[in-house]
């Protein structure tokens, strides 16, 4: 299997979700909060996927080898843990938001969240250039 393109194509990938992530920001200062949310749900929804056939297995990978702690060098071991880290709690807290939100039309529910919100895009963005940074420092 060529982990680097697999790692390639998810790279790809997040940048895809950075891009509809962009646009629904840009959605919602237009007040279309609907398509803002489902633009959302969509990036959420995405990462999932990513998380679930490339992140999460490579992660499990590094771990049950070892290697993650002793073959990698330790920038790079510390750049892998806390990009898991950072997105694993960005990942929560969106699933959280989308599924709490339900894709109801009534969107006073989710305007008490907009803090939550942000604080999630702050991490899963620090998760995504830590991301770059450990592809960086593994394929390079």
């Amino acid at each position: 299997m060529d982990f680097f393109l697999i790692a390639q194509i998810n790279l790809v990938l997040q940048v895809v979700i950075v891009a509809i992530l962009a646009t629904g920001l840009l959605i919602k200062r237009r007040a279309r909060f609907l398509i803002h949310g489902l633009m959302m749900a969509t990036g959420v929804a995405l990462n999932v996927v990513s998380f679930l056939l490339v992140m999460g297995p490579s992660l499990y990978s590094l771990a049950l080898g070892g290697s993650l702690f002793r073959n990698l060098p330790s920038d790079a071991s510390l750049a892998v843990v806390l990009h898991a880290g950072f997105g694993s709690v960005s990942e929560i807290l969106g699933i959280w938001i989308v599924v709490s939100w339900g894709f109801k039309r009534n969107f006073q529910s989710c305007m008490r969240r907009r803090k939550a919100m942000r604080v999630t895009f702050l991490l899963w963005s620090t998760s995504l250039l830590l991301g770059i940074v450990s592809f960086m420092l593994l394929y390079q």
